[in-house]
């Protein structure tokens, strides 16, 4: 035993040779003392905001700079912003233990958390496994989650702050802000948008671009980080499609699968939204149908141009109520509008009759003095001739343009995408799928039982610019009829064995009246 304790006994040179290979390497490793943010990182760390997106492509320095903000809480050192006195209870949230936690923020915090910040100086003495907790010197601790856990880990005592590194799920991010309430505390997200247009997009990306809610929205792209090299960041563009190029190194939200309508233009003005109005009553009108209940009915009133190009001008998007209610507000929209459509087109599954009431959405709308032609649901058709239709024609304007009134359908189609797989490795063994993703598709589908309601007669225009008044032709320019057709032979094909009074019409099960 005492021979132990001598070899135990360290020698004054040895002693000063261990503590000078401290003092190297505490020169040569980058703590948060010699952090010098880029220019969106100081952005980010300057902001004073409850709730910040910090979203940004691979290697743009988000988590880095989310792992310094952390820091700087913990330690009660931020250079920018007053934080809480210590202790500080904070909390960081990844994607899992093994990927997110144990490959990427440990090793991060280690890099640039200072060893005397510590507990006992050592992560050895301040990081406990079974807690998954890091404490420091000065009281402070931060505990270490992953998406993967159960929802009700998360609850329990309140906390100062939050990091979520990359996106998180709606429900752990909302129980995770229950913990900020007696606090006031703060939460920031550190994230690449590579699963699509999520919950985030829509809850927290376009309120902070708005500049609402108290939301701030960073973007960063690869390129802004000035420690990457062009040649590193050429290699890993090249190996990446489009979309993921957005993401990836762009930090840009694009639809997984692609999207479907690329060719939307949604900026007011643009290629095909044009401004509020209501068409000429001497024009075809028709309004379309997709029927729901927990997810939304989707009402949709179209207007046929002299033209030929078709207009979209008014939608019901409404969840939750009853054929009633939707008729109701169907035959009110009508007076408003001052006019009736001349037919009305919906999904053909409204047809199924219910074992229990023994009666169908269409029924119950012939009821209630709506009926309802059965719409073609050939849905690779109704995509190709929609996108057609949005397609410019050979005078430069798009044959279909919809009113800025019409925010949900306007929203669905700048989301419509193509149905992806479960996984990544499903997804680079396949081709992709040929259907749409199942999900807000309400008004697109109401858009394609409209479409494929009408004969696809653009292939035969040979368009002759005529000059009209301007008022003839509200969506802007002079009308295009086709050459060698009378100007009206669409409103009259349009009536032709069209009865517009309401009162007579006669339910059929195929047409949904008396045609």
């Amino acid at each position: 035993m005492p021979a132990k304790k001598e070899e135990a006994v360290q020698s004054p040179q040895e002693a000063f040779r261990l503590i000078g290979e401290k003092l190297s390497a505490g020169a040569k490793r980058p703590n948060a003392y010699g952090y010098k943010p880029h220019e969106k990182q100081l952005k980010f760390h300057t902001s004073d905001s409850k709730r910040r997106l910090y979203i940004g492509g691979n290697r743009s320095g988000k988590t880095t700079g989310g792992i310094i903000e952390d820091i700087w809480w913990l330690t009660n050192s931020h250079p920018y912003l007053e934080t809480p006195i210590s202790p500080v209870r904070g909390r960081i949230v990844s994607v899992d233990f093994t990927n997110g936690i144990e490959k990427i923020i440990k090793p991060e915090l280690a890099r640039w958390l200072p060893p005397s910040q510590l507990k006992g100086g050592s992560w050895f003495t301040a990081y406990s496994n079974q807690l998954r907790t890091l404490t420091l010197e000065n009281g402070s601790f931060v505990e270490f989650m992953s998406y993967d856990q159960d929802l009700d880990k998360f609850a329990g005592t309140s906390r100062h702050f939050v990091h979520f590194d990359e996106e998180p799920p709606e429900v752990i991010y909302t129980e995770n802000v229950a913990r900020l309430i007696d606090t006031g505390g703060s939460l920031w997200i550190t994230m690449t948008p590579v699963e699509g247009m999520t919950w985030i997009y829509d809850t927290i990306y376009e309120p902070g671009i708005r500049g609402e809610n108290g939301i701030t929205v960073i973007t960063v792209d690869m390129t802004d980080n000035p420690h990457l090299g062009e040649g590193e960041v050429q290699e890993f563009l090249q190996s990446l499609s489009s979309d993921e190029r957005e993401a990836r190194v762009h930090g840009k939200f694009v639809q997984l699968g692609g999207l479907i309508y690329k060719m939307f233009d949604p900026s007011p003005g643009g290629q095909h939204v044009v401004k509020t109005f209501v068409p000429p009553t001497d024009w075809p009108w028709v309004a379309s149908l997709d029927a729901g209940f927990n997810n939304p009915t989707a009402w949709l009133w179209h207007a046929i141009s002299p033209d030929g190009s078709l207009l979209t001008f008014k939608e019901h998007y409404v969840s939750g109520q009853t054929v009633e209610y939707h008729a109701r507000r169907v035959h009110e929209i009508n007076k408003e509008l001052g006019r009736a459509p001349d037919y009305y087109v919906g999904d053909p599954s409204i047809r199924n009759t219910d074992h229990i009431t023994g009666t169908s959405i269409q029924q119950e709308y012939i009821k209630y003095g709506i009926p309802i032609t059965l719409g073609n649901n050939d849905v690779a058709a109704g995509i190709d001739r929609v996108a057609g239709y949005m397609s410019p024609r050979r005078d430069g304007r798009a044959n279909w343009h919809i009113t800025a009134n019409c925010v949900n359908t306007i929203k669905e189609l700048t989301r419509y995408r193509w149905k992806t797989y479960a996984n990544k490795k499903s997804q680079g063994q396949n081709n992709p799928y040929e259907q749409p993703h199942k999900k807000d598709d309400h008004a697109a589908d109401s858009l394609r039982y409209f479409v494929m309601s009408r004969p696809d007669l653009r292939g035969e225009y040979a368009f002759k610019r005529v000059e009209t008044n301007a008022a003839t032709n509200p969506l802007g320019a002079p009308v295009v009829y086709p050459v060698g057709h009378d100007r009206d032979w669409e409103l009259q094909e349009a009536r032709d064995g069209i009865n517009t009074d309401s009162t007579t019409w006669e339910f059929d099960e195929q047409m949904g009246g008396e045609w």
